[in-house]
């Protein structure tokens, strides 16, 4: 047998293997209309695509209000919630902000330009949490001066330059200090508790006069989807809680435990995965939703936990801090495309098809898991595609194996679950980004319009045209009209 038998045969054998049953439309609350269209909020996602052009980003408002009020509720048998504050690196568009703002989510900024426009969005500064591994000293007065709610400090490096800018304008900002549980990638990020830095670093900023010490602040620097993995931060936090107590006599009155939660319906590909797909052609397979924790059973997890420890140890319990960013609004949005063109197979007997949208505005998707359908299928039967964005780069392979109804040029679909580090990842690659739009109740509402070519180079100081014949034209045509 030789090799390109071989490949053939193994590709058989790998997309044999029986695949994870279709997610229902209900996942995303999508329904069909009597034409077989999606729709979402009460509006068919063919118009919005002939209305705003394609790519479009779409945001479902309905969904997000219920996201927010899912993270703001108080769970069965606990005295009270948490407090989330939304992390604006993973969906930053002012609309979206506002909307969650409007809920009561505050906001969890990591650069100047987050912390001014939280500020800017009129979120009052006490809503504001402001972390980041590399503060600017702009960016730290900017937050004394307007008295931000929480300044997390990412390790022993920023002490003296919050407290001595903080001397300078006679405040006492309210501080927390960032710390790595064993077992945690720490990085750029935080002090690791089990070498002792973490405690030097606390025992360093309460010497601060300066500085009011109140919080404590840790994220799993990965992803929460079990209550496995919810553990695994909070009993350590908890038990450091403990040692400050002990050896500092510190009483916490915040315990801030970042975000990370998953997303249920997306998913990291695993590199077999990756492997099956690009080289058999092999859809890889979701992981199933019921395993990822809810927000609910996060949220009661987590608060009950904390609220046991302070009774057993006899005093109050601390304020519970939030960052939920891909939890909040993932599944919020999706990314409509449509077929530019559609090629040959391949030896893989997997049929290439060009979109409109690639790594440019859907940058997570080669290596997360991200559900895709067709608008208007044109038939039930289905068959493998390989899904390319229009970038000149080989590296633009959206979907290297997806089954789908056959697909002709001009065909919509809809990548799911892009509300979190899609538009802020995106890119103008050779292309302008598209525009945002929200759905509710039937009604559209445009939140950002779709960049220009004249914004592309908006900033760009040109030179005046100077046009030049080039050195060598090519002939023109010889017709012959003598026949």
């Amino acid at each position: 047998m030789n090799r390109q038998d071989l490949k053939h045969f193994l590709g058989g054998v790998a997309r044999a293997i029986p695949r994870t049953t279709r997610w229902p439309l209900s996942t995303w609350g999508l329904t069909r209309n009597a034409g077989g269209e999606l729709k979402r909020g009460g509006v068919a996602l063919g118009g919005l695509l002939e209305r705003y052009r394609s790519p479009l980003y779409v945001l479902d408002q309905a969904r997000l209000d219920g996201n927010a009020a899912r993270f703001l509720a108080t769970p069965p048998g606990c005295a009270r919630g948490a407090e989330p504050y939304y992390s604006y690196k993973t969906n930053p568009v002012p609309r979206v902000l506002q909307r969650l703002h409007l809920q009561g989510v505050g906001a969890e900024v990591a650069s100047p330009y987050e912390l001014w426009l939280a500020l800017e969005l009129g979120v009052p500064p006490s809503a504001i949490v402001f972390d980041a591994p590399a503060k600017t000293p702009d960016a730290v007065a900017l937050a004394i001066d307007r008295g931000v709610g929480l300044i997390n400090l990412n390790g022993r490096g920023e002490i003296a330059l919050v407290a001595e800018l903080a001397r300078a304008r006679h405040k006492r900002p309210r501080v927390g200090l960032r710390v790595v549980v064993p077992g945690g990638r720490a990085g750029q990020f935080g002090e690791r508790i089990e070498t002792g830095a973490a405690l030097e670093a606390f025992r360093e900023a309460r010497a601060r006069p300066e500085l009011d010490v109140v919080g404590l602040h840790s994220h799993v620097n990965g992803e929460i989807s079990t209550s496995a993995g919810l553990e695994a931060l909070v009993t350590p936090m908890l038990a450091f809680t403990e040692r400050l107590r002990r050896e500092l006599g510190l009483e916490l009155e915040v315990l801030d435990f970042g975000g990370n939660l998953a997303c249920p319906t997306v998913a990291r590909l695993p590199a077999r995965a990756l492997r099956l797909a690009v080289t058999f052609g092999r859809e890889p397979d979701p992981r199933p939703p019921e395993a990822v924790l809810t927000i609910e059973d996060y949220l009661a997890q987590l608060i009950s936990r904390v609220e046991r420890h302070a009774t057993a140890r006899g005093v109050a319990r601390p304020r519970i801090f939030l960052e939920p960013g891909r939890a909040m609004t993932s599944d919020t949005m999706m990314l409509l495309t449509r077929v530019l063109s559609v090629r040959g197979r391949d030896d893989a007997g997997a049929t290439w098809a060009i979109l409109d949208a690639g790594i440019n505005v859907a940058e997570p998707v080669p290596h997360e898991y991200h559900h895709l359908l067709a608008v208007a299928p044109r038939s039930a039967e289905t068959q493998r595609y390989r899904l390319t964005g229009p970038s000149c780069t080989m590296g633009d392979l959206l979907y290297p194996a997806w089954e789908l109804p056959e697909l002709a040029a001009g065909d919509a679909l809809a990548i799911m679950d892009t509300g979190a580090y899609f538009v802020p990842l995106s890119t103008c690659f050779s292309f302008a980004r598209p525009a945002i739009v929200s759905v509710h109740d039937g009604q559209v509402e445009e939140l950002r319009r779709a960049e220009t070519f004249e914004d592309l180079v908006a900033r760009d100081q040109l030179a005046p045209p100077r046009v030049k014949e080039p050195r060598r034209s090519w002939p023109a045509a010889r017709v012959d009209l003598r026949h």
